[in-house]
C-alpha cells in the first residue's frame, strides 16, 4: 500500500511544479511578444534602411540633425549637412530617411515665405 501513495504524492508534486512554473512561462511569454519581437522588427527594418541609402537623399541623424548623403561606404556615410559642411557618421547614425515634399520649390522662393516681414497696406 506504501508503494500506491507514494507514486500519487510524486505526481501530486509534479503537478504542483508544473502550477508554479506556469506564471513564469506565462510572463517570459508576454515580455517576448511586447518587448523583444517589436524590438527586432525595428532593428530589421532600420538596418534595410540604411542598407539601402543612396547618394542625394535627405536623412535625419539620430541627433536631429538633418544632412544630405554624399558617399557611401561599408560601415560610415559622407553627410553634407550644409553647402559645403561635410561629416562622416556610421550608418547606424542615421536614424530615418526623410521622403520629399511634393513641391520642390526651395522655401524661400515659397509665396507664403516672409509674409510676416511685409508692410500691410
Amino acid at each position: 500500500m506504501q508503494g500506491i501513495y507514494t507514486l500519487a504524492d510524486a505526481a501530486q508534486q509534479e503537478g504542483s511544479i508544473f502550477s508554479m512554473m506556469l506564471p513564469f512561462v506565462l510572463i517570459l511569454l508576454v515580455f517576448w511578444l511586447l518587448f523583444w519581437r517589436p524590438n527586432q522588427k525595428r532593428r530589421q527594418q532600420e538596418t534595410q534602411m540604411q542598407s539601402s541609402l543612396v547618394p542625394g537623399v535627405e536623412v535625419m541623424t539620430k541627433a536631429g540633425i538633418f544632412a544630405t548623403v554624399v558617399e557611401i561606404h561599408d560601415q560610415d556615410v559622407l553627410l553634407e549637412i550644409s553647402p559645403g559642411t561635410r561629416i562622416r557618421m556610421l550608418k547606424a547614425g542615421v536614424g530615418e530617411v526623410i521622403t520629399p515634399a511634393a513641391d520642390d520649390t526651395p522655401v524661400e522662393d515659397r509665396p507664403d515665405f516672409g509674409d510676416d516681414d511685409k508692410p500691410k497696406g
